[in-house]
């Protein structure tokens, strides 16, 4: 079997179930909702956010602030390991050394991400991609994922992490775009409404200007009294 073919009969498949585990993971742990709920709330906020002020870019504030994302979730992720066991215990990291190493490098991302904004070190453009809140937050979300449930960290994983990085991009794009024409529309009807209401005061301008004409010419035809 060539290659390609070993790939698309053997391989994608397997990614697409990966892909799948990850979607499924807060149903599999409710738990993670803790710490994916405000992910996904401030994910759809600056969304819509963007979608209404479109011409607008990140700033590098905010770039620190989604830098800071990182660290949060990092805390959480060694919160959770260290509470695998009653009491909790710090073999717990060696014991799940690969999920310690997983947290330690969110963490480490989230320090040196903050670090390339503050001291504004990379060209605007990368920070702005890197730090925006669709990459921030899916990393985080994968790394919830995988640490809090039993989705393996392997190539798999970080196939369907890219495959649902561009799906979710082409989604939130979508909102974007169709919540822009909404506001348009909203914004061409309201000028719409301006007008008309214009053209109703200049109307009734013209009415009034009219009336006074007519008065006019009735007290000039009244006789004078003597």
């Amino acid at each position: 079997m060539a290659f390609w073919e070993e790939l698309v009969y053997e391989y994608i498949p397997f990614v697409g179930v990966r892909l799948l585990e990850l979607v499924e993971a807060p149903a599999r742990n409710p738990e993670m909702w803790w710490i994916i709920a405000p992910l996904f709330v401030t994910l759809l906020l600056m969304t819509f956010y963007f979608g209404k002020y479109i011409k607008e870019e990140l700033g590098w504030n905010t770039a620190i602030g989604n830098s800071v994302v990182l660290l949060f979730v990092a805390i959480d992720l060694l919160r959770f390991l260290f509470n695998l066991t009653i009491p909790g215990s710090i073999l717990n990291f060696q014991e799940e050394w690969i999920k310690t190493l997983i947290a330690l490098g969110v963490a480490t991302e989230g320090i040196t991400l903050l670090l390339s904004s503050f001291f504004k070190t990379l060209p605007k453009k990368i920070s702005f991609f890197i730090c925006s809140p669709l990459p921030v937050n899916l990393q985080a979300y994968v790394a919830i994922a995988v640490v809090y449930t039993n989705v393996p960290f392997d190539w798999a994983t970080l196939i369907a992490a890219v495959v649902l990085f561009f799906l979710l991009l082409v989604g939130l794009t979508l909102v974007k775009k169709v919540e822009h024409l909404f506001i348009i529309k909203l914004q061409e009807e309201k000028m719409a409404e301006l007008e008309a209401e214009q053209k109703r005061i200049e109307e009734q301008e013209r009415e009034v200007l009219k009336e006074k004409k007519k008065l006019k010419k009735i007290m000039q035809k009244r006789p004078r009294k003597k």
